[in-house]
């Protein structure tokens, strides 16, 4: 007599990273959209590292995150994200996003200039088993951010 083998049970499956990365990005964009930066640091882990493409120096935990979180929203009243492509693999995904808004408040040592920012980047973010962030890297052209602000 011969069994049929049906595949992997959810008991031995693994984490189903689709579900979780869909679920993670769809909870980070409302939380950047509904412009609270608590929610955007509570899908990150205590111990996540988080840096920009361009500084090889990592910050740890959510504090950091939900910094920049409040230093973009305090810059952009009508702060939005929009995200443009998702790609998963595995526990990492990469996703190209749209930022924009009204630069109304003091950023990175720029008054406040009363310019709209339109400006696109990418982030690559690696999840745990739980769906939480324990890395992300942003890729943010700051060249086109300064241009478009009226900065140096």
């Amino acid at each position: 007599m011969s069994t049929v083998d049906d595949g992997p049970t959810a008991a031995t499956a693994g984490p189903d990273w689709i579900g979780l990365t869909w679920r993670v990005s769809d909870a980070t964009y409302e939380a950047w959209n509904a412009h609270d930066a608590d929610a955007v640091a509570a899908v990150f882990t205590e111990d996540a590292r988080v840096r920009d493409a361009g500084s090889d120096t990592w910050e740890i935990g959510p504090g950091p995150v939900r910094d920049r979180a409040r230093m973009l929203l305090d810059a952009f009243s009508d702060f939005r994200l929009e995200r443009l492509v998702l790609l998963i693999d595995g526990p990492r995904h990469a996703d190209r996003w749209r930022m924009t808004g009204t630069h109304d408040g003091e950023l990175l040592g720029l008054a406040a200039s009363g310019r709209s920012l339109r400006l696109e980047g990418a982030t690559f973010t690696t999840i745990d088993e739980l769906g939480r962030v324990v890395e992300d890297v942003h890729f943010v052209d700051y060249a086109g951010l300064f241009a478009q602000l009226g900065g140096s």
